[in-house]
């Protein structure tokens, strides 16, 4: 007995030492929340890593591949933050990242805009620490973690994903366990050792199958009858990882919203499932349905609502507990104008759906406990939505989809969080929704994208047979955006669909805008790219040069936009001392930068510099171009300036362009 013990002792020291000799290679690290992009003097740029939800995917999706989608939001910031800086970090799951929007028409860009507007002394950041498909014992680890940043205040929206989540109850290989189990699987699979030996056996195994979409993976979890005990642990588990979170809060000092949920309950129908009836009842059940569901098709009237309620009760008198009967039910009492009545049919309907994407009703007096009982504030989001809903319930004038909000329920989510931190006189600040939309860059092109995205959501397994008729109407809204929008909209659309240009969607339509020379809708649109991407090459500084420029071919530079491009240069350097950054790239922006705020000679010098690299000729050769041009032809330096279009625009086949900047400048010459 004392040999195997010694043995087992022996094999655990050798684990572990083999472990600690691991940690010496970053590569098997998990990824961390925060990398350190460029450091200058005192300050260090950083960002929140896209990568981080690897961490929880790991060995969670059995032998499925890894779907898309698994990223965080990057939010690059620089440390140390000013003393007016009041940081927030809103940790959730796919509604607080945003989806199915840009980021920042997200609830958290929109809180941050808000936050600004009241405390404008204060330099107000909005962390979004949302990741697609977790439940909220993952949110807690990102809790954790997110405390490093020193928040002034935590904001979490969690609880959808506590059964089909990863991590959830009813997810594919480790949810059923406890809080406890999960924990250690969870370090487990953070330790070198285990993504080492994951690394080897992903190479000695067979390729990666087509990876599927992350609602399909999880779906294959199976239906949940409403008495099955997994949906009693999900919601034990939910409390213990509420209540984590709010001690990890108060042990780092850092103040807790806790936001209750809310969901698409009028117009997303739960999937079908057959009752346990034999025949002939079960027959007699099905036409029942089957005829009410035909009655209610289209925009029923109350003659229709009131013969399909009749059959719907024939159904209940057989088998009253099925979910899409009890939708059924809520539409009829809908039309006929009994609002409170269709509303518990409806809630009904959503506690019982065999596929429970949507949290039970039973989860918001939960959290609404957990925020008492440990002194974190709340905010009331399942009230606020209600208020601005019809009787019945919340359906699709708030939610895009199943239970991620629409545009405007991005907006209310933001200002009912916003209403739990302020008091009135703050909240009187507040300016209406249609001016944060229009400041936020809520624009045609990225309403079609959502719309488009939606459709392709609710037409394929395993959502198609949610709401077949509103998809319908998404393709015919889908229809008009399209018709409504500029040839230089439908061209970067396109593009951007072909995946040609650039990643980001407002950019592609930017640049297309500009090259057809409708310069009031290219600034439009790099603004709105500015918002999205800040501290980024091409998002921010490619975006702001292209925004000034706009405003310049338009009549000159305002002073506000001149203060742009001033801080613009700060940022460049900073981005410029990464190890990879091209110092010709910095050459290019500064000699840009420099162009606009009208110091010719330091231009044209940067500009030079930058025109001397292939790499900044190809990518860059219309704006190098015009604006070297433009310099050497201010400087008197018109053989200079003919030399360069010449060598360049013959290198690269742009005969046609060269040719017109050598007009322009023996035309200046001239003169």
């Amino acid at each position: 007995m004392k040999e195997r013990l010694l043995a087992l002792g022996l094999g655990i020291l050798l684990v572990l030492a083999f472990e600690g000799g691991l940690r010496l290679f970053p590569g098997l690290a998990p990824p961390p929340l925060v990398l350190e992009l460029a450091r200058e003097g005192e300050r260090t740029l950083l960002t929140v890593n896209p990568a981080y939800p690897r961490r929880f995917f790991t060995g969670a999706l059995g032998d499925q591949a890894a779907p898309g989608g698994m990223r965080m939001t990057p939010h690059p910031f620089v440390e140390p933050r000013p003393p007016s800086a009041f940081r927030v970090v809103f940790a959730g799951e796919s509604t607080v990242q945003g989806y199915p929007h840009p980021r920042r028409l997200s609830a958290g860009a929109y809180l941050q805009a808000m936050l600004q507007d009241t405390w404008p002394q204060r330099q107000v950041e909005v962390f979004n620490a949302g990741i697609t498909a977790i439940s909220s014992f993952a949110v807690a680890r990102t809790v954790e973690d997110a405390a490093m940043l020193h928040p002034d205040l935590m904001v979490v929206y969690t609880g959808h994903n506590e059964l089909y989540g990863v991590y959830g109850a009813a997810s594919l290989k480790q949810g059923g366990g406890s809080v406890w189990t999960k924990g250690i699987y969870y370090e487990l699979m953070q330790a070198r050792l285990t993504r080492l030996l994951g690394a080897g056996l992903a190479r000695l195994g067979n390729p990666s199958p087509a990876r599927a979409s992350l609602l399909q993976v999880m779906a294959q979890a199976g239906t949940l009858a409403p008495a099955d005990p997994r949906r009693q642990r999900a919601s034990r588990t939910l409390e213990e990882n509420l209540a984590q979170i709010a001690r990890c809060c108060r042990e780092a000092n850092i103040p807790l919203v806790l936001c209750t949920l809310v969901s698409n309950e009028t117009g997303f129908a739960p999937a079908p499932a057959p009752p346990p009836l034999a025949e002939p009842q079960l027959g007699e059940w099905a036409r029942c349905l089957e005829e009410a569901g035909t009655l209610l098709q289209g925009t029923p009237g109350p003659d229709a609502a009131r013969r399909a309620l009749g059959l719907l009760d024939e159904a209940v008198a057989l088998y009253a507990a099925d979910a899409r009967l009890q939708f059924q039910r809520g539409q009829c009492l809908q039309v006929l104008g009994e609002g409170a009545q269709a509303h518990a049919a409806f809630v009904q309907a959503r506690d019982e759906d065999p596929r429970p994407w949507r949290a039970p009703s039973a989860y918001n007096p939960l959290i609404r406990q957990v925020a008492q009982a440990q002194g974190a504030r709340l905010a009331e989001v399942e009230e606020a939505f209600a208020q601005a809903s019809p009787a019945a319930g919340v359906g699709w004038e708030l939610m895009a989809d199943h239970l991620h909000p629409s545009a405007p329920g991005q907006v209310l989510l933001a200002r009912t969080i916003a209403h739990a931190l302020l008091t009135p006189e703050e909240e009187a600040r507040l300016r209406s929704d249609g001016e944060y939309r229009a400041q936020q860059g809520d624009l045609p092109v990225e309403k079609l994208a959502v719309c488009r995205a939606m459709i392709a959501l609710l037409s394929e397994p395993p959502l198609d047979t949610s709401g077949p008729e509103h998809v319908a109407q998404l393709q015919q809204e889908s229809q008009g955006l399209w018709a409504e929008l500029s040839p230089a909209e439908r061209a970067g659309c396109e593009r951007w669909a072909r995946g040609r240009g650039p990643e980001l969607l407002v950019l592609n339509v930017a640049d297309q805008a500009f090259a057809n020379r409708d310069f009031a809708l290219a600034r439009t649109y790099y603004q709105a790219a500015r918002l999205e991407e800040p501290y980024t090459v091409w998002g921010d500084l490619w975006a702001t040069l292209r925004w000034g420029r706009c405003q310049e071919l338009q009549g000159g530079l305002e002073p506000g936009t001149r203060e742009e491009v001033e801080q613009l240069m700060g940022r460049a350097r900073l981005l410029a001392l990464a190890p990879d950054f091209d110092p010709a790239l910095l050459a290019f922006f500064e000699g840009y930068a420099l162009h606009l705020l009208g110091r010719r000679a330091e231009a044209a010098v940067r500009l030079e510099q930058a025109a001397a690299d292939q790499g900044i000729q190809r990518t860059f050769s219309f704006d190098l171009l015009s604006l070297l041009t433009e310099e050497l032809v201010a400087l008197g330096r018109h053989a200079e300036a003919e030399q360069q279009v010449v060598q360049i625009t013959g290198a690269l086949g742009q005969r046609e362009f060269g040719q017109q900047l050598l007009n322009y400048i023996r035309a200046a010459a001239a003169h």
